[in-house]
């Protein structure tokens, strides 16, 4: 899909855009707006409601992907 200057589309359910250089998952350079910086080695973005497609500031958390990963176990 193509939306103004980007393209989109969806990759195991979670959004995408190209943003010239590749494909990225938006729900991590929304996070990263977030946070002010890059997700740091070893972190990964959490969706609080489980949902892939809320890409809301309010939706999203940045987590050690051990937390991340025992969230998602339970």
């Amino acid at each position: 899909m193509k939306r103004g200057s980007f393209s989109t589309r969806s990759m195991n359910g979670y959004k995408q855009y190209n943003s010239g250089s590749g494909w990225k998952f938006v729900h991590r350079r929304v996070a990263e707006k977030k946070i002010g910086h890059a997700i740091p080695k070893g972190h990964e973005v959490h969706h609080k409601n489980r949902n892939k497609q809320d890409n809301r500031f309010s939706n999203l958390s940045v987590l050690p992907k051990w937390l991340h990963r025992a969230i998602h176990k339970k």
